[in-house]
């Protein structure tokens, strides 16, 4: 019987091999040891999530590569690298302490030339003066966060993964002094020198909410957030009751307006710090419709109060946000107790009832609760 020969054939011209298992460079590898003789580690799976092209370095990859790790591994070791953050050096301190006192003595003489300088100054000489540091401090801004390149998309990109470093604070404060800069030239614009209908400052809220609107879309901050809230609210109110003449209680209903426009921006996550928006909402809101008096007796603040309570909840059912279910409670429990005061007038028995219905509705609540749970488990 001849000998058979163990080399492989080479196919026959015009026919494709039928092979029962190709193996190609990308296969699988195969699993390999652990380095520290424990159990052998599984070849990476082809529906792990692989991390983001860049982000892993070379090392790590080969341990991809040889099976050490997979790639679920790899992106919680990647992640975790980069939320490392190394101690800042004492000259790295002392640097950003001279930063920050360098723009709190910045905003000093901001509110010095306000308050002392403002009548003697020209108005033109005034409006240069302040465009002029408004525009330094946002070419600052920009340098200091690290160029055009890290702001907008980039920065909304960035901020909720790695958070914030010491340079985009910093430039942070740089872009909120910017926006007060735009505030006062704009005044130094539209002021007429009129003190009994002086609105002034409408004009200069205004300009203050589109600067700090532009440089909280650049980089995104919860001190940013907080200044574009004040300037709406200093816009709302001066175009209600310097612009309009209106009352009070129109001024309340604007303001209720105004936080429930902040719940719904929120919702449609055009705030990055959620939990943030949904308080200044909730708070604005509640706080207009306590102002709120048109007729006689207090009835339209409470029912207001109560409406603010529902719409939280509302929103609260499609974003289960805390701040929404706990504004919502307190919004409601003010509304009962403002109403059980008017209409019984301060009645021990109606505010016994209250409790009972309150301590009726918690059980009840808790009960489904702890059943939903038990039906999800």
């Amino acid at each position: 019987m001849a000998e058979q020969d163990s080399a492989p054939r080479a196919p026959v011209s015009g026919a494709d091999p039928v092979p029962d298992r190709v193996v190609t460079e990308k296969s699988v590898p195969a699993a390999a040891p652990s380095p520290v003789g424990g159990p052998v580690a599984e070849p990476r799976s082809a529906g792990a999530v692989a991390p983001e092209p860049g982000r892993a370095p070379a090392a790590l990859r080969d341990l991809v590569e040889q099976g050490v790790l997979d790639e679920t591994q790899l992106t919680a070791v990647v992640t975790a690298l980069e939320h490392e953050r190394p101690r800042p050096t004492p000259a790295r301190l002392l640097a950003e302490i001279a930063a920050y006192a360098g723009a709190g003595l910045l905003l000093s003489g901001l509110v010095l030339i306000l308050v002392e300088s403002w009548d003697d100054m020209a108005q033109l000489g005034r409006f240069v003066l302040f465009a002029l540091v408004a525009l330094g401090l946002i070419v600052a801004g920009v340098a200091t966060a690290g160029g055009r390149s890290v702001l907008l998309r980039a920065a909304w990109r960035s901020v909720p993964d790695t958070g914030h470093t010491a340079r985009t604070r910093l430039a942070v404060v740089l872009f909120v002094l910017a926006s007060a800069s735009v505030a006062a030239a704009a005044g130094s614009v539209f002021d007429n020198g009129d003190v009994g209908g002086d609105s002034t400052w409408v004009y200069a809220a205004g300009a203050g909410l589109l600067a700090a609107a532009a440089g909280y879309a650049a980089l995104p901050s919860l001190l940013g957030l907080l200044v574009c809230t004040g300037f709406s609210v200093a816009l709302v109110v001066g175009v209600l009751d310097e612009v309009f003449d209106l009352d009070d209680s129109w001024v309340g209903g604007g303001v209720l307006v105004l936080g429930i426009g902040w719940l719904g921006l929120t919702r449609a996550r055009v705030v990055l710090e959620v939990w943030a928006g949904y308080l200044a909402g909730v708070v604005l809101a509640v706080a207009g419709a306590q102002t709120v008096d048109t007729f006689d007796g207090m009835w339209p603040a409470y029912a207001l109060t109560a409406f603010v309570a529902l719409v939280s909840f509302g929103v609260y059912a499609t974003d289960r946000s805390w701040v929404l279910v706990l504004g919502g409670a307190a919004a409601l429990t003010l509304a009962a107790v403002e109403a059980v005061a008017d209409w019984t007038g301060d009645s021990a028995g109606a505010s016994g009832a209250i409790l009972v219905i309150g301590a009726v509705v918690l059980g009840i609540g808790s009960y489904l609760l702890a059943r939903s749970t038990k039906t999800v488990g």
